[in-house]
């Protein structure tokens, strides 16, 4: 994997943690304005969502230092490399999914 690519992926990654947090802050603001029980519930969903995202973005970037610090040359190298792009593409496309669902929490 070039260093290019490399730095590519963990910029992706660093930048899924921020959305992450930022989407937490929102939903925090949100609740400070509507406390209705059906709200809530909403709420709960979206946490749980958050904290699944914070396991898996963890996970994922361990997966990237272990893929780092191994040579860059084998077949189990690129199916790695290649399983860690898709992982990130997918939780890209969740949080794209996410935005939308918060982008309706009262402000």
């Amino acid at each position: 994997m070039s260093r290019e690519k490399k730095f590519e992926l963990l910029r992706m990654l660093e930048f899924l943690k921020q959305e992450n947090i930022m989407l937490k802050q929102r939903l925090m603001e949100a609740l400070r304005t509507n406390a209705s029980r059906q709200f809530l519930e909403q709420a709960e969903t979206l946490q749980q969502q958050f904290l699944q995202n914070d396991q898996a973005l963890a996970l994922m970037h361990h997966d990237l230092v272990m893929l780092y610090q191994r040579s860059s040359d084998g077949k189990s190298y690129l199916l790695q490399q290649e399983g860690l792009e898709s992982d990130l593409g997918r939780m890209k496309e969740e949080f794209e999914h996410l935005r939308m669902l918060c982008s309706d929490l009262p402000s």
